[in-house]
């Protein structure tokens, strides 16, 4: 069989390649457990500490998947850590303004998922 010219394999990883929607990859990004909750939560305030975003976040992440989440959205630009080099550690998480647009892309997407739930679903 033929390999799909399509798609690209690279160890455990299948790419598409020139398939599917433009925004697929990132939209799987934001899919992941907690980031949309993390860029909610930070949206709210300037700049969080760590402590404070995982009490405020709706549930229980533990400390080694929020840290994980952060240092992806970090590095995507989304995300800035302030180190202030403190002892006690003292480090500050903020959006960044590509986090800020992002936040407002959630907020109009929740204006438009909430109209899709009032619909009625048509059978076919």
């Amino acid at each position: 069989m033929q390999p799909d010219p399509a798609t690209k394999t690279s160890g455990k990883t299948t790419l598409l390649q020139g398939a599917g929607c433009g925004v697929d990859h990132f939209l799987k990004f934001l899919a992941r457990e907690w980031m949309s909750h993390i860029v909610w939560t930070l949206a709210r305030e300037k700049s969080m500490r760590f402590g404070a975003l995982r009490r405020a976040l709706p549930g229980a992440v533990s400390a080694r998947v929020l840290s994980a989440r952060l240092k992806e959205l970090e590095s995507y630009g989304l995300v800035l850590r302030h180190d202030a080099g403190k002892l006690p550690l003292h480090v500050e998480y903020k959006l960044t303004a590509d986090g800020r647009v992002l936040h407002a892309a959630l907020r109009r997407s929740e204006t438009l998922a909430t109209g899709l739930k009032q619909r009625p679903i048509k059978k076919t």
